[in-house]
């Protein structure tokens, strides 16, 4: 079954218009209707990195803002595995 053929389970609401409805019950969807549409434009909105594009942005942090936390992550990976190695011949 390819994606575009798998129905969408998911209900469309509005927190500002519905706020009684769980997404720990149901399945949703926010989708923020004129009048509770988040605004825009505050001075985080500015930190961040994100398109604007509508065909590139998924929402979530691109590769420039997340650069240093893959980098240190990883960094710290590598080095327990080393340790780890090195721990290994030792004890043999």
């Amino acid at each position: 079954m390819e994606l575009a053929d798998t129905p969408n389970l998911a209900s469309f609401y509005c927190p500002g218009c519905s706020p009684g409805r769980d997404p720990f019950e149901e399945i949703l969807t926010v989708r923020w209707c004129d009048l509770h549409q988040p605004r825009y434009g505050g001075s985080d909105d500015d930190r961040a990195k994100v398109s604007r594009d509508i065909l590139t942005s998924t929402g979530e942090a691109e590769g420039a803002t997340n650069r240093e936390w893959c980098q240190f992550v990883h960094r710290t990976a590598k080095r327990l595995n080393s340790a780890k190695r090195s721990y290994s011949k030792a004890k043999s």
